[in-house]
């Protein structure tokens, strides 16, 4: 009786063992397409920055220096962009080789998200004429986007001393 137990057992972990691979590797398949994407959607997204850029500065004829500003400040927010991308492509990366995923890259990740938030406020409220309403929606907004860097910063801060005091015991 108990050598079919036995038996019954080592089957069922061969099935799980079996099931466990195939679904590992259509894991590891899945997360290697979605990279593949994003490093083709950050490609674009590069190229297109670039051409946006050469496209607002050489009409020079039409050229003012707001449009100048508005035009540099619209590629740093694009090549934001495009290093966001960047970072999820890394975590997608990490995964592949560590079958582990980091909270750290997200935490970046929603830092240079605010910062670019704030980049096109600046930007906007520099070359704009805005009504009072406007300008207060605008100031809450960069309010909110520095609290979102302070706290992810923090946040940065106390998980890297978690870990050094894990690895330290």
């Amino acid at each position: 009786m108990s050598e079919e137990i036995e038996g019954k057992q080592h089957a069922e972990d061969r099935v799980a063992e079996f099931s466990s691979n195939l679904l590992d590797q259509g894991d590891s398949v899945i997360y290697a397409i979605v990279g593949a994407c994003f490093f083709v959607g950050a490609i674009f997204a590069l190229g297109y920055s670039f051409w946006h850029f050469a496209a607002t500065i050489f009409p020079l004829s039409k050229l003012t220096p707001t449009i100048s500003a508005t035009a540099i400040i619209q590629l740093i927010s694009d090549l934001l962009l495009v290093l966001i991308i960047m970072e999820v492509l890394g975590t997608v990366i990490h995964y592949l080789k560590a079958h582990a995923t980091s909270l750290r890259p997200f935490l970046f990740i929603g830092i240079v998200s605010a910062t670019r938030g704030i980049l096109s406020i600046g930007a906007r409220l520099s070359v704009e004429a805005i009504t009072p309403q406007e300008f207060t929606r605008a100031m809450i907004e960069l309010g909110v986007n520095a609290a979102v860097i302070l706290a992810l910063g923090i946040t940065l801060k106390l998980i890297g001393i978690f870990l050094e005091e894990k690895q330290g015991t």
